[in-house]
């Protein structure tokens, strides 16, 4: 299943572990990165297994016509595949648990989206000069 959530304040990898994903590294497809969330802790399979979607020059954005959005490939591995160097692995694509899964981590995205981040403060205090002071004292 593809599903697109808004712009993020963080990086994917983050926003990922922030969903209880853990990043892959496959050896089999050229170190391709993508990210896995166990249904039984302690076991690698049934797993969740999502994949940023590249456009063509390989940025993680695609472009919609009212703003930018990260698009994701997500399923279900229900099983180690059977033999080496398949994919086979009885993957579930589309249904109600992907759906659920896909609204749950839209869900969490709300929590970073720019708009929703505030800047806290260090502590600084922003000197002013003599003539800032006197400015501000009449403004």
């Amino acid at each position: 299943m593809r599903f697109l959530i808004s712009k993020l304040n963080t990086s994917t990898k983050t926003f990922l572990r922030q969903c209880g994903y853990i990043e892959i590294a496959n050896p089999h497809k050229n170190n391709e990165i993508s990210y896995a969330r166990s249904l039984d802790p302690g076991r690698f399979y049934p797993r969740f297994h999502i994949y940023p979607v590249r456009d063509r020059e390989g940025s993680q954005r695609a472009s919609v016509s009212n703003g930018v959005y990260l698009s994701f490939d997500l399923h279900l591995d229900a099983k180690k595949p059977s033999y080496e160097g398949t994919s086979a692995h009885s993957g579930e694509y589309d249904g109600q648990i992907i759906e659920e899964e896909s609204e749950r981590i839209k869900k969490i995205a709300e929590r970073f989206k720019p708009e929703n981040h505030s800047p806290t403060s260090l502590g600084f205090v922003e000197k002013k000069s003599l003539w800032q002071k006197i400015k501000d004292y009449f403004v």
